[in-house]
């Protein structure tokens, strides 16, 4: 995931980071990874692999049109999702892999493989609305992993917590109008 990327986008200076650098990049997550390794925290976790999610997992979220815009994009080389989102060739694929890893995480702490997971992924997808990518992100994961946990496991009660110095407007977008799924954002 760490292919990922958006390519020639300059962004202003601001006190946390450099001009030039978007905070949504590799570094940001090999610097947490590295965190939790030389915190020993790594000792005590469970690593899960990834799987890609399929076209028909997105588009339980998704709309059909916004998921052939990622896709035609990235095979043209990359662009903007929208708002916000550059994303560069191999995109599609790679954010694929992202809302696969939110599914084998859901997974595992479904099957009692895990207690809890926490999927480190990027692209990241707490901005993606159902017709559009936003924020950096192209999919809305943990939508996606709901929906699979609600068509596949049939869950009725479900509760997502967003953690982030940003409001889950995706998240909360996507699950407006569904009763069974309880958003929370704190931001």
């Amino acid at each position: 995931m760490a292919r990922h990327g958006g390519f020639g986008w300059n962004f202003p200076a601001e006190p946390q980071r450099p001009a030039g650098h978007a905070y949504e990049n590799p570094e940001s997550k090999r610097r947490f990874r590295n965190l939790v390794e030389v915190s020993g925290l790594l000792d005590h976790l469970a690593i899960l692999k990834p799987r890609y999610a399929t076209e028909d997992e997105i588009a339980r979220v998704h709309t059909r049109a916004h998921i052939e815009k990622i896709k035609t994009i990235s095979a043209a080389g990359g662009g903007d999702a929208s708002q916000l989102t550059p994303f560069g060739r191999g995109s599609f694929e790679i954010a694929l892999l992202a809302a696969g890893g939110a599914i084998a995480a859901l997974e595992a702490v479904i099957a009692g493989d895990v207690k809890n997971a926490y999927a480190l992924t990027r692209p990241p997808g707490h901005h993606a609305t159902p017709d559009k990518g936003m924020g950096f992100c192209l999919f809305g994961n943990a939508g996606v992993a709901i929906r699979h946990a609600q068509a596949v496991h049939g869950l009725k009660r479900i509760a997502t917590v967003d953690w982030d110095v940003h409001h889950g407007n995706g998240t909360q977008a996507i699950f407006y109008h569904d009763h069974r799924v309880l958003t929370i954002s704190l931001h």
